[in-house]
């Protein structure tokens, strides 16, 4: 069923149609520790973020927060309590904060939320939609995520709710031991539009890393119905700074959303043009 875009926060600080969606990448990116209450109140008080990122997960004693964390190994998030995961001082005394808090605050704020699952595990997917459900929040939200099956399990728990298909994760260093020179990049895949073509809500989208989305790739995604999104990594290969010149490079290929970690120079970038 397709939603009529209306429909999603209508007084939402959305752009022009003709515009770049300025999305804060964790909040407010590099300039409020990320993941944080106070990353997202900044957004929230700037007149040209129209969306923030955010990563969720869910604690050992069951609690959905949200934090990029780690996946694997002994200081994984599934592996800590909410008190444990609480405990460091993520900067200017901000914690882990719940799920619940940030949605609050998004809402607030009247900022659409790019919602990204940091497992496939389908148990925190459908709380995570319960919580989402139970703040009258999806139509504000869309569910992103790298895993295909997390994305396929969306689509049949909440149909109406858009989706982005997250692709180039880094692989580990070009160079073990000169990390300057970036990292190794998961190559896109030849149907990352095609594969949930049939899915026809508005605002599904891909998600491309910055520094690998084509012109051509942009052109595939529109083909299929798909909106394209640009995420910029907090660690990236050099001649890849987040500057207003390489805003305006990625506003040429013509798409649809960035993601980034600079949003409040991005926002003057998207103004200016």
């Amino acid at each position: 069923m397709e939603r009529a875009a209306s429909d999603a926060l209508p007084h939402a600080k959305r752009p022009a149609p003709s515009l770049v969606e300025v999305q804060g990448h964790r909040g407010w990116g590099d300039s409020q520790p990320h993941n944080t209450l106070r990353a997202f109140r900044a957004a929230a008080d700037h007149p040209g973020i129209s969306s923030v990122e955010f990563d969720v997960q869910q604690s050992a004693d069951g609690h959905l927060v949200v934090t990029h964390g780690a996946e694997v190994g002994p200081s994984a998030v599934p592996s800590q309590s909410l008190a444990e995961l609480q405990g460091p001082d993520l900067g200017h005394g901000e914690r882990v904060p719940l799920l619940a808090d940030v949605v609050d605050v998004c809402l607030a704020g009247q900022l659409l939320m790019n919602v990204e699952m940091k497992t496939a595990d389908t148990a925190v997917i459908d709380s995570t939609l319960a919580l989402l459900r139970k703040k009258d929040a999806l139509q504000h939200c869309r569910i992103s995520s790298f895993h295909r099956t997390a994305l396929e399990h969306v689509m049949q728990a909440a149909p109406d709710v858009p989706v982005g298909a997250l692709y180039n994760p880094s692989l580990g260093p070009l160079d073990a031991d000169d990390p300057a020179k970036g990292p190794r990049i998961q190559p896109t895949p030849e149907d990352f539009a095609s594969w949930f073509k049939d899915h026809s809500v508005i605002g599904d989208s891909v998600n491309l890393r910055q520094e690998t989305v084509t012109e051509q790739e942009v052109a595939t995604a529109k083909l299929h119905g798909k909106q394209v999104m640009v995420w910029c990594a907090c660690l990236k290969g050099p001649g890849f700074e987040e500057t207003a010149e390489e805003y305006r490079r990625l506003q040429s290929l013509g798409v649809d959303v960035i993601c980034c970690n600079k949003p409040d120079l991005l926002a003057d970038v998207v103004k200016s043009a």
